[in-house]
Formats: structure tokens, C-alpha cells, sequence
């Protein structure tokens, strides 16, 4: 299950059921503090359905796909093996600074 916390705006859009939902109930049953923040994403919500919609510039759409079919992309699985390797090569290196100081 995940961490309560970061629930509250899943809990307060109505997007939880079962255990998940039940977690977060009864965690803010016992605390204030994600009880108002679950009330205040409920207003939010209801402020932003509310609101008035515009309809963007056509041109709009395409320069948004433009620039998602330029951005490259990698599996997380590789976003974390590069910063497992940017790490160690940072080990590494201040590791060798400090015999080359020595």
C-alpha cells in the first residue's frame, strides 16, 4: 500500500476504493492536518470544474506534439542505472582527488 500522504489528492478526487480508500479515512480520522488538506483539494477541485473554459490556438496542439516527439525518452528502469552511474563515478572520482591531494 502506498503512503497516506500521498493519497489525500487521489482520496479527496473520489479516485480511491478498497483498502486505499478505507487507509485514508481512517488516517485522517486521527489527524487534522490531512483532514484540511483533503478538504482543500476538494475546493480546489470544485473551483477548477467551475472555471470557464477557452479554447486554445489550433497551432497550439501541434507544437505541443512537436516538442513530445522531439523529447527523448528512457525506460525508468535506465533512469535509474544513469544515476546509480553518475554516483558511482562521483565516488570515484573524489575518491581519487583525495589520494592525488594526499
Amino acid at each position: 500500500m502506498s503512503d497516506v500522504h500521498m493519497l489525500t489528492g487521489a482520496y479527496a478526487l473520489d479516485a480511491l476504493r478498497g483498502r486505499e480508500r478505507a487507509a485514508v479515512e481512517a488516517h485522517c480520522a486521527g489527524c487534522p492536518a490531512c483532514l484540511r488538506e483533503c478538504e482543500e483539494f476538494r475546493a480546489t477541485a470544485a473551483r477548477l470544474g467551475m472555471a470557464s473554459t477557452t479554447t486554445p490556438p489550433a497551432a497550439l496542439k501541434g507544437r505541443v506534439l512537436d516538442i513530445v516527439r522531439a523529447t527523448p525518452r528512457q525506460p525508468p528502469w535506465r533512469r535509474r542505472t544513469s544515476t546509480l552511474a553518475r554516483r558511482l563515478r562521483h565516488r570515484v572520482a573524489v575518491r581519487l582527488l583525495r589520494c592525488a591531494l594526499r
